[in-house]
């Protein structure tokens, strides 16, 4: 019975968790709003980047709460796969191109295939706008919005806090990856995207939970959001197309990496005698 309330209840918490971005989301902003109406908080030269400007502010906040929760809920692994920087790098870069080919492929086939369905082709319709906001004004805040605080603060939520919290069910790590990772493709709340975004979602567990580095899967996330989205200087059909058949042929490399990754043994993390002493 105790170990029933126990998996009922961190369940329960990654449910939280899940919905907690967009109740304290939505409380933020209204009491930016609130104070901009009665305040006149925000400088006029921020209005066209305003909506880039708000997402970043709130994803900061969030960042804060969540890893102050983190200090509860993350528990210590001894046991990992030890990647090194420059190795991180390379991984990263490598998983960031594959990770936006698997999006590509799959918008291949909405267009090709799936998009005679009414549902599909409306979804896919109100997809293709759903950034428009955040991408308009500066580009330095569509930056920060998109590629750079967004891919952290999602990290934190979906690989640290909801990862960590669904381990505690079952010793099973499957569980974890599989349903954290459909929790980052629901969560995304638009059907075509959610699609792809939950396979990157699982992929990504696997990745956590091999390393438990989150700072590579923060910089995998980067990479990816951020090829997605250049300044118009680089924003061009040649390199745009040129990313693509990058991001194609990166697919099979990644699909590599993670074989070996997940076959690789991991090492016991070994902690100095002042570490025991703080």
């Amino acid at each position: 019975m105790k170990k029933y309330i126990k998996t009922v209840l961190w369940c329960a918490l990654a449910l939280i968790l899940c919905l907690s971005y967009e109740w304290i989301s939505n409380i933020i902003f209204y009491k930016i709003n609130y104070l901009d109406v009665k305040f006149g908080i925000i400088p006029d030269v921020l209005l066209p980047s305003i909506n880039a400007v708000v997402d970043t502010f709130i994803s900061l906040v969030l960042i804060v709460i969540y890893l102050i929760l983190a200090i509860f809920i993350v528990k210590r692994h001894d046991e990992r796969v030890k990647i090194g920087l420059f190795k991180g790098i390379i991984f990263g870069i490598v998983m960031g191109f594959a990770f936006y080919g698997i999006a590509g492929l799959w918008f291949e086939i909405v267009d090709r295939f799936l998009v005679v369905i009414p549902f599909i082709a409306k979804n896919n319709e109100y997809f293709s706008g759903v950034y428009d906001d955040l991408e308009s004004g500066a580009y330095i805040w569509s930056l920060l919005s998109i590629s750079i605080v967004g891919p952290i603060v999602e990290e934190i939520l979906f690989r640290l806090l909801i990862f960590n919290s669904l381990e505690r069910v079952t010793k099973n790590p499957w569980f974890a990856i599989i349903v954290s990772g459909v929790a980052f493709g629901v969560w995304h709340m638009i059907f075509v995207q959610s699609v792809y975004t939950a396979i990157m979602g699982c992929i990504m567990g696997l990745i956590y939970y091999k390393t438990r580095n989150i700072f590579v899967i923060m910089f995998i996330h980067i990479f990816n959001n951020t090829i997605g989205n250049l300044p118009a200087a680089l924003n061009t059909d040649l390199i745009n197309n040129a990313i693509t058949a990058i991001s194609y042929i990166m697919i099979i490399p990644a699909i590599v990496l993670i074989v070996v990754l997940w076959n690789t043994k991991p090492e016991k993390k070994e902690y100095s005698q002042s570490y025991y002493s703080l």
